[in-house]
């Protein structure tokens, strides 16, 4: 039984090898597309944190952290918070934390650990300094305020303990168990799940670069989705535009035109010649007579 041209191309070898490659691209496509997808929604949900808690009115510190080792709950980060009291202000306490860039030009953060008067103690980034010549050192790290201070600092999550060697009086991660380990003696408890960025401090004094506002824009990430999900439906298509080329092309060469071309067979008249008559004879005659 000979099969028909669609069976044919459907189910021959090169038909389906080319199947499977467009499903294995097709799906590659919409998992990046996804990818870029979720990293739009993670950027989304970063802007919305911002907008809701970067602005908003200050708050204790008990009502997001209540205890020195709670963690920071997710939804509260970049909250503002007040705490009374005063920095650590001994060369040991004052840290620097590596590799940070500001404007496109890299640095250090100050760090230095704030010491509340409800007995806890918070590492509070002051700010942004810049490196001096050689890229090794902060150039003229602002001086500490040593008197008792009221500050306003935002809370951070804590960032992953990086086990490197470091220089003395730097760090490259604020992490605040790994910190607390080479702190000299604090008479608080150290707040473990969370660390500070100053916003002000009164009376306001002498600081580093306040860090920026962070940014918030969403990026290119859902047209890059689009984009992918659409190089996904690409594949199928030309997998069905090609299959349907073939079967039409096989349809032909087994199948050719059965209409004959038309022949006319009617016998075709000759052409009649028409008689001469006989003024146009004594004409003709006339002419010969006068050429001679």
């Amino acid at each position: 039984m000979t099969r028909s041209p669609a069976r044919s191309v459907l189910l021959s070898r090169d038909t389906l090898l080319w199947l499977l490659i467009v499903l294995i691209l097709a799906g590659v496509c919409v998992m990046l597309g996804r990818w870029q997808f979720g990293r739009y929604e993670d950027r989304r949900a970063h802007a919305d944190l911002v907008a809701s808690h970067y602005d908003a009115a200050p708050v204790d510190r008990e009502s997001i952290l209540p205890t020195p080792d709670a963690s920071l709950p997710p939804d509260a980060e970049w909250s503002p918070i007040t705490l009374r009291g005063s920095y650590c202000t001994d060369p040991e306490c004052i840290l620097y934390v590596r590799n940070r860039t500001l404007a496109g030009d890299v640095g250090y953060w100050q760090l230095a650990p704030f010491t509340a008067e409800d007995g806890t103690a918070l590492l509070v980034v002051r700010g942004w300094v810049p490196q001096d010549g050689d890229g090794q050192v902060p150039a003229q790290p602002a001086a500490v305020p040593e008197d008792t201070v009221t500050i306003t600092v935002r809370l951070r999550p804590p960032e992953p303990v990086l086990d490197r060697e470091r220089p003395e009086g730097q760090v490259h991660s604020v992490s605040p168990q790994q910190i607390e380990t080479i702190l000299p003696p604090l008479d608080a408890a150290m707040i473990t799940g969370a660390y500070g960025e100053l916003d002000a401090e009164d009376p306001a004094g002498e600081r580093p670069i306040p860090l920026p506002r962070p940014d918030t824009g969403l990026g290119p990430h859902l047209s890059y989705a689009v984009q992918w999900w659409v190089f996904a439906l690409f594949f199928p298509a030309a997998w069905i535009y090609r299959t349907r080329r073939q079967i039409q092309d096989l349809r032909t060469e087994t199948n050719p035109d059965p209409t004959p071309h038309r022949v006319d067979h009617r016998p075709r008249s000759a052409a009649r010649t028409r008689r001469r008559g006989h003024d146009e004879e004594e004409e003709d005659a006339l002419i010969d007579q006068h050429t001679l």
